[in-house]
């Protein structure tokens, strides 16, 4: 005879594990230290990759006016300029990555602990079944 909470159950179970599952399954494998810091760093270096470009695009499009004034500039403050630039871009990109996944992984374990709630049930029914 068909138990239609098992069912229930089995369906939620499944449409979970199709859905966000996949990625709440993977994200569950890290502690979530190693997990935010993992994807800071990922965004700390895509954002220096990015800011490189932006300052390469930056010198290509003043090019003309570094080159006539070149004798005359201050490349130590320049440099500085830079520096004190990217360093507050890093902060920012670092401050808001930390923030979003510890939230993501906070997220994902809450989804994970009603999906394991889920599986227990189900262990449990298969339990009675089988008395």
């Amino acid at each position: 005879m068909l138990n239609e909470d098992k069912i229930r159950i089995m369906s939620r179970c499944a449409m979970y594990e199709k859905a966000e599952g996949k990625e709440d399954l993977k994200i569950n494998r890290y502690f979530q230290g190693d997990y935010v810091r993992l994807n800071v760093l990922k965004t700390l270096i895509g954002a220096t990759i990015g800011f490189v470009l932006c300052l390469g695009l930056y010198v290509v499009l003043q090019s003309e006016y570094y080159m006539e004034n070149f004798a005359s500039l201050d490349l130590m403050a320049l440099g500085k300029t830079f520096l004190f630039v990217y360093a507050i871009v890093m902060i920012i990109f670092g401050i808001i990555s930390v923030m979003f996944y510890g939230w993501k992984y906070a997220d994902a374990q809450k989804r994970i602990r009603w999906y394991y709630k889920d599986l227990n049930a189900l262990s449990e029914f298969n339990e009675m079944e089988d008395k």
